[in-house]
């Protein structure tokens, strides 16, 4: 591949930051410089970036953390995710008439609306992760600053923006993301002062002045106006019984001596590991990067992946079974058995037709932070509270629909999470190698495995990593419910060689090319790395440097010292 023309690694010494937007990531950085540890500086570079693309991430959503703690060599987690409303039930569903969550008249429905988790979250991993030489005040004062002075948008945010408008339109509050009546144009500046106030609260009282005061009745009135159920008590009650996060332990596989670290469910995370773990006994450098035989074999090890992993993804209260079950070599091989190489598995019926944020941080200590947050679709339900800046995710979207499911809509339940950080260390030592984020829906795990392979069996650094073009093996907008039953499409990124489509659609695979604005779809991604994870015999040369990259299909930026 000829590398010139195409933006490189940053290759720094001490630290770094990637994210979303560039004055997010050198919030970051600045935090860093200031004695924030990679905790602080993700926490910090999130909340810059919900204030410049609110339609991807922000405090009306959840967020998810895997923290490698370099002084113990510890991996951790997160979860800030909410739980549905007391209220939340299948009849009131039913009774609000809605069959397809994905039909146009159902998007902004209240029901979509669980306890949004993120803020607390955010302090979450401050609290249990973070330096302790910042307070959450300092943290927060760099997002709150861009609200208040007001921020540039850059293109690829602007076209999203504008994509999505129609999601808020119907609330009264959407001036609170316009300009002029209109969505804000590249190059156009946006202020955002609501955010900054409710930010500036929690800094300044905590918690409960988003969960026990006005923001949470705002917040509750405004979802009971849009026919939901959640209540103020709701609200109340996460910081008082779980969810209330706690420090979790992740989940992970060997592959080829690196360990692979994702969040346990009601993450999807857990797909990206059946995968790799069923592809790392074959062949496939030889195989040859985006060959037919290569995407077949991927293709089949992701369907495969999620069908065995489905009853999984879910509230872990729901499920009794193990997830680690799923992640030993003799499982691995019995899907291996299942795969055909000349024939893909038919499992499509069809259906007619997710926006997240996220940062990767590493510090001069040596800790990483992968750090993920989402407001789902874009801009969620649209529904904007009264006095807040944000719009309220429609995470409960992801329930199912069906009475039997172990993700059943119904109370006080976690929903299922597309959302998923990961972070990479070395089998042997346990030390970092990567902290690692494709955001994306159901391509999530499909980005990590796709792009982990492209640093750890073809030997690219992370720029290179994620600048290679992508595939897709499902719907890209079916009902979440009904994901499972799209896997026999295959969407191919615009670039790909379309002599790969009569090879791919002779074993069975549904084939179609996505390109545009609409590559979105095939994920964002960011990685920081040590070059060990790409290339083996660095060990000798640059393996103390940290490697970042920043995903091509966003305005992203990694910055490092």
């Amino acid at each position: 591949m000829d590398l010139y023309g195409q933006t490189s690694s940053v290759v720094s010494k001490h630290a770094s930051v990637s994210s979303d937007q560039p004055a997010a990531t050198q919030i970051g950085i600045d935090i860093l410089k200031r004695g924030g540890n990679a905790a602080d500086a993700a926490v910090a570079t999130m909340a810059a970036v919900s204030v410049i693309q609110p339609m991807m991430c922000g405090i009306g959503g959840d967020c998810h953390c895997i923290f490698y703690r370099k002084k113990d060599k510890k991996v951790m987690t997160i979860n800030g995710s909410g739980r549905t409303g007391k209220n939340a039930t299948l009849e009131k569903l039913r009774a609000a008439g809605i069959t397809d969550p994905m039909a146009k008249e159902c998007f902004n429905h209240g029901l979509w609306v669980s306890v949004p988790g993120t803020m607390a979250g955010m302090a979450k991993v401050i609290e249990e992760f973070g330096s302790g030489k910042l307070a959450m005040k300092e943290i927060f004062d760099p997002a709150i600053r861009l609200a208040e002075e007001g921020v540039p948008i850059p293109f690829k945010n602007a076209l999203l923006w504008d994509s999505y408008q129609d999601k808020f339109w119907h609330s009264k509050n959407a001036s609170d993301f316009l300009i002029a009546g209109k969505a804000p144009a590249p190059g156009d500046t946006i202020y955002a002062p609501k955010l900054a106030k409710v930010f500036r609260n929690v800094a300044d009282l905590g918690l409960k002045s988003f969960y026990s005061d006005v923001t949470a009745q705002n917040i509750a009135a405004a979802v009971t106006e849009a026919g939901g159920v959640l209540t103020a008590e709701d609200m109340k009650e996460h910081l008082v019984k779980p969810p209330n996060p706690l420090p979790g332990e992740a989940v992970s596989i060997d592959f080829n001596g690196v360990r692979i670290w994702e969040m346990r469910p009601n993450t999807i995370g857990v797909v990206a590991l059946v995968a790799l773990n069923v592809l790392k006994a074959y062949d496939l450098k030889g195989l040859g990067h985006n060959s037919p035989d290569y995407i077949h074999l991927l293709a089949e090890a992701i369907k495969y992946a999620y069908l065995e992993s489905w009853e999984y993804l879910c509230d872990p209260k729901c499920c009794s079974k193990r997830v680690e079950d799923i992640l030993t070599e003799d499982f691995a091989q019995k899907l291996r058995n299942k795969i055909d190489p000349e024939r893909a598995y038919n499992c499509y019926r069809p259906f007619v037709g997710s926006d997240t944020s996220y940062v990767a941080a590493v510090d001069e200590e040596g800790n990483g932070c992968s750090f993920i947050c989402s407001v789902y679709h874009g801009f969620g339900t649209g529904i904007i509270p009264d006095d807040c800046g944000f719009v309220l995710h429609d995470r409960a979207k992801s329930m199912s629909l069906e009475e039997g499911s172990s993700n059943a809509f119904g109370p006080n339940k976690l929903p299922l999470h597309t959302i998923i950080p990961a972070i990479v260390t070395e089998t042997a030592t346990n030390d970092l190698l990567a902290v690692i984020g494709v955001v994306g829906r159901w391509m999530q795990p499909q980005g990590h495995v796709q792009v982990l392979l492209n640093m750890i069996v073809f030997g690219m650094d992370p720029q290179v990593a994620l600048n290679q073009l992508r595939f897709f093996v499902g719907d890209p907008v079916p009902p979440n419910y009904a994901y499972k039953e799209t896997l026999q499409r295959l969407c191919l990124e615009g670039g790909l060689d379309p002599s790969l489509v009569p090879f791919l659609e002779s074993k069975g695979h549904i084939c179609c090319f996505i390109s545009g604005n609409r590559r979105r779809m095939l994920g964002r991604g960011h990685v920081i790395a040590r070059s060990k994870l790409f290339d083996p015999d660095s060990e000798q040369r640059s393996s103390k440097c940290w490697w970042s990259g920043a995903d091509p299909r966003c305005d992203g930026c990694a910055m490092g010292y």
